[in-house]
Order: C-alpha cells, then structure tokens, then sequence
C-alpha cells in the first residue's frame, strides 16, 4: 500500500489525465488531416480549359477518380445531343443518322464535314462514311459508327399489266432489289417474273399489292406478313376488301391531282390520291398531303404494312420535271424498305478516324411533303464503337454527377499536431512529474 507521500494529490491526477486527454485529441486530429490530406479535389470546366466536353476515355478515368475516394466535379455548358444510327433497309446500304440537339449541330467524319442541322436535330441519309460519324454542337461532340448494312430478300410484286406495274418493278430494279412478279393480262393470262409466285417468308422481304383482285391469295399474304414479311399496298390496293384486316386505315375517297403541280416541283400533289382515313389505334401516318394521310404503317404480329395511298406513280416518271425518273426511283426503292422487316443483317467495315472540325454549309431542307423513315434496328459492328460516344452529356452526368455552378473552394489545410496542444500535454506532465519528484514520490 503506497505510503501517504507516495499518493498522487488530485491537482496531480488531474493534471495527468487531462494531458492524457489532449494528447488523444491530438492522436484523433492527426488522423483525420492524414485522411484529408489523401483525397484529391478534381475539377474540369468544360468550356475553358477543354474545348469540349472529356471524351470516353478521359471520362472513365475520372470516374474512377471518384470512386476510390476523390472528390471529382465539372461545370460549364454542355449541350444535350445525341446521335444514332440505323441502316437504311435498301440495296444502297446507306445509313441514316439521328440527331437530336437543342443549338444547331455540325456533322461529319473523318475525311472532314459533311452538312448541317438547325436547332432541334434531324436525320441524314449518306453513304460511304469512314471512321466515326461526328455531330458537333458548341462543347458537345457525339459520334457513333456506321450501322451494318442490310441483306435484302426479294420483293414480289402483285397487279394487273400496264403503265404502274411496269414502272413499279422497273424503279425497284433500278434500285437494286431483285423482283419477282405475277402480272395479270385480262381474265385468263398471266404474266411471270422471277422465282415464285407465292410471297415466301426467308425469301421475300416484302410484297407489293397494286392491284385489287387478288384471286384468292388473301389467306397466303396474311400468314406471310404474319410470319415477319413487309406488304406495300399502293393505289386502289390500299383500299382492297380482301386485306382490310392487315391494313391500318379504310380509303375515304379519291381526290384527283393538282394541275401544273409537276412544274411547281410538287410531284405528289400532281398525283391521284386515294384519301386514307379512320385509322387505327395502332397505325402510324408517315405522311401527310394537304392535311390528310395519304401513306400509312401498322405492325401485324412480326410483319409491317404500309398503305400508300398515291395512285399512277408512273406519271411521275413520264411526265415529271428532270430528275422525276430519280425521283420515282427513290420514292418506290423507300416505301418497300419501309415495309420490309425480315431481312438479316451483316458487319459493315469502317476505317477508324479522327474527329473532324465543325461544317459551315448550312443544312438544305427539301420542302414539300415529309418523307418516309424506314424503320429497323441499329445494330453496330465496327472496330470504331470502341470510341463512339452517342450522348456526351447524359454519360458525362451519369459518370460525374450534375454539373456544379462553380468550382468547389479547397478549405485551409490544418496543421497535423498544433504545437500548443503538444505544448499543454507535456507541460501538464512536467508539472506532475515534478510535484511528485519534491514530495519524494517514485
């Protein structure tokens, strides 16, 4: 038992325990600046430093900056845009370009520009790009590859012997498809073209119909659009009694052609229209003349059916202004590539490249009546997706967060161990250490 000089006095204690207590303090506050002094603050400005937004490289590895522990923001003026691509199912093999952008975008690749779009984006039909297709608006850069292009099937077509059949199959051919066909030549001949006569699923793409009596085919072009193929119905087809089930809107009337409109440029207004109406809920207008539907498209089970209702086409042709015969070509080549669905599908090669410097020629927009989208599923292939960044800045939020108004402000960095809590301790343990020295205490 310790004798009475040995006994701590409580000035003594509490002198002991109190630098106890600060030098835990400081133990505690070292670590915590040990903890400070490990993380980093990033922060990128898009708009100064970087003339565009970080591309996917840059980006991922800021990603991963944040998510080992640093703090990493961004700031500055990105615009929304996005870009897509699908391939056009036409022998062309062209692709069509999405863009949707709130400023007006640039495009192009890597041999340099292309076009332009206004405000609000729109699509672009081409051929031959190399490397990644580019839209550029102000900070934003988006590029995606060229999609594959499409393996086409046969197109079979139905109707009577005259002016629309001949220049029907004659623009498809121009077009690169391969026709069959089943021409009816007064009430007992036929004339044949191609394969077969019967639509086939895996061997047709699509069936155009342009002709009314079909002879007793109704049941075999249903289960053939069932079955995944494309059916055009054109003319006073789009009205047939016997395909009323596939189609997705009922012909109200016939409204004659406008007078002198092939030398305004209008080449559809001079056309017969069989006025399209009271559609279903689910079909689609894909254009429009005067306000009215005149082409229309619905899916049947894994098939598509478009209705056109444009009579003659083939006065387009024979009596259009120049350029009609390409013309004609283009609009029939479009309207089966609309229809048809069942076609597969192959890589397509591109040539990686760099990214190109913003268009100045402005964009021409072709007026008149809306042209018809062939709808498919993009599929991409090319070496290129490895760089293709279609929407830079809803990755750039999802990777980094929201931008912030400014750049964070780095706080005052604290001193490890401050020296007056240092001081305290080991003045608290002299002083007890002494007392009890002169008191005669171990």
């Amino acid at each position: 038992m310790p004798s009475p000089a040995e006994r701590r006095l409580p000035w003594e204690r509490a002198a002991r325990g109190l630098a106890l207590v600060l030098l835990a303090l400081a133990l505690v506050q070292a670590l915590r600046a040990a903890g400070r002094g490990g993380q980093r603050r990033v922060h990128v400005e898009v708009g100064a430093a970087d003339a565009t937004a970080p591309g996917p490289a840059r980006r991922d590895s800021l990603a991963a900056l944040a998510r080992a522990g640093d703090s990493v923001t961004w700031s500055g003026d990105v615009a929304p845009l996005i870009a897509s691509a699908e391939p056009v199912r036409e022998p062309s093999g062209a692709t069509r370009f999405t863009i949707v952008a709130d400023a007006a975008a640039a495009l192009g690749d890597s041999l340099g520009p292309i076009d332009s779009l206004e405000t609000g984006g729109g699509s672009l039909t081409t051929e031959g790009v190399r490397g990644l297709f580019a839209a550029h608006s102000g900070a934003a850069t988006a590029r995606v590859p060229s999609a594959a292009a499409a393996v086409l099937g046969r197109v079979l077509v139905y109707g009577r012997v005259g002016w629309e059949s001949k220049f029907t199959i004659a623009a498809l051919e121009e077009s690169g498809w391969q026709v069959d066909a089943r021409l009816r030549l007064g009430d007992t001949t036929l004339v044949r073209q191609g394969r077969t006569l019967e639509p086939t699923a895996g061997l047709h793409a699509a069936l155009v119909v342009l002709d009314t009596a079909l002879e007793g085919r109704a049941a075999a072009v249903t289960r053939f659009v069932r079955a995944g193929g494309g059916l055009v119905l054109s003319g006073a087809a789009a009205g047939a009694p016997a395909l009323a089930a596939l189609g997705g809107a009922r012909v109200l009337r016939l409204a004659a052609g406008e007078a002198g409109a092939f030398e305004e440029g209008e080449p559809l207004h001079a056309l017969p229209l069989h006025v399209l109406g009271a559609l279903r809920p689910d079909a689609l207008t894909l254009e429009s003349r005067d306000d009215v539907p005149a082409v229309v498209a619905r899916r049947v089970a894994a098939g598509r059916v478009v209705q056109s209702g444009y009579a003659e086409t083939w006065r387009w042709r024979m009596q259009g202004e120049a350029g009609s015969v390409a013309e004609h070509r283009a609009f029939w080549s479009r309207l089966v590539g609309t229809a048809a669905t069942a076609a597969p599908v192959v890589p397509a090669t591109a040539t990686d490249g760099p990214a190109v410097a913003p268009a100045v020629t402005p964009a021409v927009t072709p007026a008149g009546t809306r042209a018809i989208a062939p709808a498919s599923t993009p599929t991409i292939t090319s070496a290129s997706a490895l760089d293709a960044d279609p929407a830079p800045l809803a990755a750039l939020v999802d990777a980094l967060g929201p931008a912030v108004a400014a750049a964070p402000s780095t706080p005052p960095q604290r001193e490890a161990l401050p020296t007056w809590l240092g001081a305290a301790a080991l003045l608290l343990l002299v002083a007890e250490w002494g007392s009890r020295r002169a008191r005669g205490a171990a």
